[in-house]
């Protein structure tokens, strides 16, 4: 903190020594003061205020002691001198003085110079103008002990938040003794405001608290100064650090709207800023480019399509347009400031499909596709995506997508691909490539397509074929849409043929989505076939059920209208391939089968009656024996229940009214019932009648031998045989 006091001793011999002789090149020079200039300033009055003012004398660690001083008033023929006299160093007043370069107000010198830093100095400083002399107030300090600390460097203040209080923070000085320190503040379009940071902790860095503004910039200086152990002031205060400048407290979202070019031939998009969003006003000390209290505003670009690969946010500035693919994007748009991002404002960035279309290739029995686009830059990636498409259902249906290694180009210069699709359905196929698939704004569209996967003949038959205005002379024909038509672009046209009994017929090609047509020149009362087919773009599809018409009375008909296809019926072309053989409708074929088996029932009922006559003519039936006792019956016993016999418990003889035998009988053959009986009655009474013969029959043969068995004879009791079919009873 002092000189050594050796130091001292030989301080006061070198000032003493120098006392008469010459002044040196450098150093305090302990002779008087040069005489004035004889002529007077003709530009000085003898009332004018001129002078040196605000001197201020300090040491300032690191580089030395330093005298400073303001002057007003001319400055032809001006000299400075800065005056110093010691008190306690030679035990007289010695002084010196030290004279200013040509035009300054600063004088700098060392402790080697012949100034004692350690004792009271007085310092002031005379300026010269011709033969006129002002003079400053007088200081008197000690040097060493009067410091000016540096500000801050600007770079070396760390700033940050904690909610809406700001906290500025730099590293301290070696120094053992406390630091005072200070700040001001100012708006774009407000003044200076200053605030007091309060002590400084020795141990510690230096720091000063400071509120944020929330709706305006601010720039921010701060200066220091030494204190003494008591808390008097140690020295001057150091100047203001450069500024600092704090961005508003509240970052909000801007308001922009993008604005999407076409899809280029590389596959990309220009996607800008319709109009920018202003600048916020900057105070004077914070308008550089490079300063704190600039806000940027920043768009965060998300790929939605392809989420197979990695999908990290690839951020740009705004001011810059976007190359983007023609996939669909999720833009944040945000402001960024030292302290942070803001909350974003969300843009969703529709899909756009290239002008390049997929070549499409169906694997044979595979159930796979092959598909092919034209080959990027060797090592590319490329993402294939397909999306089922439902024109009626959710517009968000799952994406799925296959992500390939880098790839080179074939031969051909085309990319290959298998694909095998995981239903039959509709798809949009789309297919993007990059060099960098890492960055979600590097990516570029090749093709796209939407694509029919499925059974195209099943799916290419129009439903609901249907023929009006057969009363007049030009039906039309018209038919449901394809389930083609549900896909776009897979749908390629309708063909309708039409052709009558005689051969005649011709075809017509209807764009879709046009469901109608109208037939001219067709004949009256002629018969006519009509079908309709749809083709795809890749095959063609199969024709709906022939559906048969016939033209009424002939009528005029009037032109078609302008929204109507019309069909003309041509003599038939032998070149044309025939159309598959029409189907018969399912009322026809019920019809058939019932006209057979009506046919088949005569035929067998025809037949039997046949059979039943000549079975009549070549085997005649016995005689009816009416003579025979042993089949009358009262007549009240024909409407009594007979009991049925158990055949094995049957008695060899038996009483014939407690055996019965049934058996077919023709109706035929039966005798006339009597007058007053039933014919049911009487038809039962017929077949009884006719068992006995039966029964006489069998015993007469038997008694012949014909058959086994002892013989018997009439006197057992039993009922006479009939010999021969005309035998009485």
């Amino acid at each position: 903190m002092g000189l050594p006091a050796a130091g001292l001793h030989l301080l006061s011999l070198l000032v003493l020594s120098q006392q008469g002789a010459s002044c040196p090149d450098r150093g305090c020079c302990f002779q008087e003061l040069p005489p004035p200039s004889a002529a007077p300033n003709p530009g000085l009055s003898a009332d004018s205020d001129w002078g040196p003012t605000d001197l201020s004398c300090y040491r300032t660690p690191g580089h030395g002691y330093q005298c400073s001083w303001r002057y007003e008033g001319p400055t032809a023929q001006l000299r400075h001198f800065l005056r110093c006299c010691m008190h306690d160093a030679c035990g007289s007043r010695c002084c010196c003085y030290f004279e200013a370069a040509a035009g300054a107000t600063r004088v700098q010198f060392s402790e080697q110079d012949g100034v004692s830093v350690l004792s009271s100095v007085s310092l002031w400083v005379e300026s010269r103008v011709g033969n006129r002399t002002a003079r400053s107030p007088e200081l008197r300090l000690r040097l060493y002990r009067w410091v000016r600390y540096d500000p801050p460097d600007r770079e070396a203040i760390a700033v940050s938040r904690t909610g809406q209080t700001l906290r500025l923070e730099w590293e301290a000085q070696v120094e053992a003794d406390a630091v005072q320190a200070q700040l001001r503040r100012r708006t774009p379009r407000g003044d200076w405001q200053q605030a007091d940071c309060g002590p400084q902790d020795e141990a510690g860095p230096e720091s000063c608290p400071c509120p944020l503004l929330p709706d305006a910039a601010q720039e921010i200086q701060v200066r220091r100064r030494r204190l003494e152990r008591s808390g008097a002031a140690g020295g001057p205060w150091s100047s203001w650090s450069g500024p600092v400048c704090v961005p508003r407290g509240d970052l909000r979202a801007p308001d922009v709207s993008f604005v999407a070019e076409p899809l280029g031939l590389d596959g990309t998009r220009l996607v800008s800023v319709r109009e920018q969003p202003p600048e916020p006003e900057q105070p004077e000390g914070c308008r550089d480019v490079a300063s704190g209290a600039r806000v940027s505003h920043w768009v965060r670009v998300r790929m939605r399509s392809c989420g197979c690969r990695p999908q990290p946010a690839s951020e740009e500035r705004l001011a810059r347009g976007l190359r983007l693919s023609g996939a669909a994007y999720d833009l944040d748009v945000f402001s960024r400031s030292r302290f942070g991002a803001g909350p974003p404002q969300k843009w969703a960035l529709p899909a756009r499909d290239p002008a390049g279309r997929l070549e499409l290739t169906a694997g044979a029995g595979a159930g796979d596709a092959a598909l092919r686009w034209p080959a990027r830059a060797p090592g590319t990636t490329y993402c294939l995506e397909w999306r089922p498409h439902a024109r009626a259902g959710p517009a968000g249906a799952p994406a799925h997508c296959e992500l390939t290694a880098p790839l080179d180009g074939g031969p051909a210069g085309v990319v290959s691909l298998r694909w095998a699709p995981p239903g039959p359905q509709c798809y949009r196929v789309a297919v993007f490539a990059s060099e960098r698939p890492d960055n979600a704004s590097a990516w570029a569209s090749v093709a796209s397509r939407y694509l029919f996967w499925g059974n195209h003949l099943a799916a290419g038959a129009p439903r609901q074929v249907r023929v009006s205005g057969l009363d007049g002379a030009a039906p039309a024909v018209s038919w449901t849409n394809s389930t083609l038509a549900d896909c776009p672009g897979a749908l390629l046209r309708y063909v309708v043929h039409c052709g009558d009994d005689a051969g005649s017929a011709t075809e017509l090609q209807v764009k879709p989505p046009e469901t109608r047509v109208t037939l001219h020149g067709l004949r009256a009362g002629a018969l006519y076939t009509v079908q309709v087919r749809a083709d795809s773009a890749w095959m063609r599809g199969a024709w709906s059920p022939p559906q048969r018409f016939r033209l009424g009375a002939r009528q005029t008909a009037g032109p078609p209208g302008p929204d109507a296809e019309v069909l003309r019926i041509t003599a038939p072309t032998p070149a044309r391939p025939s159309p598959p053989e029409p189907e018969t409708p399912h009322a026809s074929i019920v019809l058939a089968s019932l006209g057979s088996f009506v046919g088949i029932l005569l035929l067998g009922a025809l037949g039997y009656l046949g059979l039943s006559r000549a079975l009549w003519h070549l085997c005649p039936p016995l005689p009816t024996p009416y003579a025979s006792t042993a089949v009358e019956f009262p007549g009240s016993q024909g409407k009594q229940a007979w009991p049925w016999a158990d055949p094995g418990g049957l008695p060899e003889e038996a009483h014939p009214a407690e055996t019965l035998v049934v058996m077919a009988w023709d109706e035929a053959d039966a005798p006339e019932a009597p007058e007053g009986t039933g014919a049911s009655e009487a038809r039962v009474s017929a077949r009884v009648a006719g068992l006995p013969l039966l029964l006489a029959d069998r015993r007469q043969g038997a008694r012949d031998g014909a058959g086994p068995g002892p013989p018997r004879t009439a006197e057992d009791g039993r009922a006479p045989s009939a010999s021969g079919p005309g035998a009485g009873p």
